[in-house]
């Protein structure tokens, strides 16, 4: 049987999952690192190394687990085919809860640990009896988007120590703990990547660059692309059409190969639909909500309506900017995670 207050962590080589497995040995849990290969790069290879000096600097065991096969096929196949279909992946709402957090569960079980950790800025709480994801504390850092998709049965047994921080008082203890010096420097990039994703793509799918059509939203031609790759909705750098008005994607249309451009107010609509729709509380239906449609996206009001097939339509209070298929719509109730899914319409 699990002992309760042992605690597997998720141990990145950043300063985020550093003090996160700090604060728990701080708060006198029995602490043990977690670290994921899943991919081959110099940042890979770096981010491992870190790790292994944060488990000596903070005196715990270091498991190691090379996932990179799984991730290829449940990660990275996915962006791949996401972007040949005309849609804007979010490869870490992917491996959050199919790697990260399965896996971790996982080792845990192995290992006979009773929760599993991870760094990310945003909080588990029990409401009512029962386990429920929350945004961090600091709004500008929350990473609950990135959580949606964890199955409900985790959460009880997912351990989240920075959801009441802001990363200014992480680097701080980090500092106080001694392991600034010892983690890696922090990256957006994709974890996966050596380069630019385009790059990554060609070499992967090399009839990906296929050119086409440039119209605009009544179907008039105004150009030409050099594959639809290379755009998402709502950008307006790189379309090459100088007008007086800048120009925006405002949808790919992959079957023809067409990129569709327009105006400012062309990006603006009132409803979307997301499927495979992981629900962590399920609302009723045409329940008010606050609808966040990218990571950085502070949320619109909208309501929910259910769908079947675990799809739901979102229908704006006031109109969505840049609805981008492949990214992923994730719903609140004040701070609480309702649920999510992937921009399909």
């Amino acid at each position: 049987m699990p002992e309760p207050e042992s605690v597997l962590v998720a141990l990145s080589g950043g300063v985020d999952s550093a003090v996160a497995a700090w604060r728990l040995l701080e708060a006198g849990r029995r602490v043990e690192g977690f670290h994921l290969r899943l991919a081959d790069t110099p940042a890979a290879r770096a981010s491992r190394e870190a790790a292994r000096a944060v488990a000596a600097r903070l005196g715990i065991p270091l498991h190691e687990s090379d996932l990179t096969e799984r991730f290829a096929r449940e990660v990275i196949d996915p962006f791949v085919a996401a972007y040949r279909s005309g849609r804007t992946p979010n490869p870490c709402v992917l491996c959050n809860p199919r790697i990260k957090v399965a896996a971790g569960l996982e080792a845990a079980d192995r290992l006979g640990l009773g929760a599993f950790a991870t760094g990310h800025y945003a909080r588990v709480e029990r409401r009512e009896g029962v386990s429920r994801l929350l945004e961090g504390r600091d709004r500008a850092k929350d990473q609950s988007y990135f959580l949606h998709a964890v199955a409900p049965g985790a959460l009880p047994r997912l351990c989240l120590p920075l959801g009441d921080l802001a990363k200014t008082e992480v680097r701080a203890l980090a500092r106080r703990a001694g392991l600034a010096r010892y983690t890696a420097p922090e990256s957006q990039e994709i974890c996966f990547l050596r380069g630019d994703y385009r790059d990554f793509l060609r070499e992967r799918v090399p009839d990906i660059a296929r050119p086409g059509p440039v119209v605009d939203v009544r179907g008039r031609v105004l150009g030409r692309h050099d594959g639809l790759y290379r755009f998402t909705v709502g950008q307006r750098r790189g379309i090459g059409l100088p007008d007086a008005t800048p120009y925006y994607v405002v949808r790919l249309e992959p079957a023809a190969h067409r990129l569709v451009v327009g105006k400012a107010e062309d990006l603006l609509c009132r409803e979307l639909t997301a499927r495979g729709v992981n629900w962590l509380a399920p609302p009723r239906p045409g329940a008010p909500a606050r609808v966040r449609i990218r990571s950085r996206h502070g949320g619109l009001p909208a309501r929910l309506h259910p769908e079947a097939g675990g799809r739901v339509r979102v229908r704006f209070l006031a109109p969505a900017r840049a609805v981008t298929p492949g990214q992923f719509a994730v719903f609140y109730e004040d701070d609480m995670v309702l649920g999510g899914g992937e921009i399909c319409g």
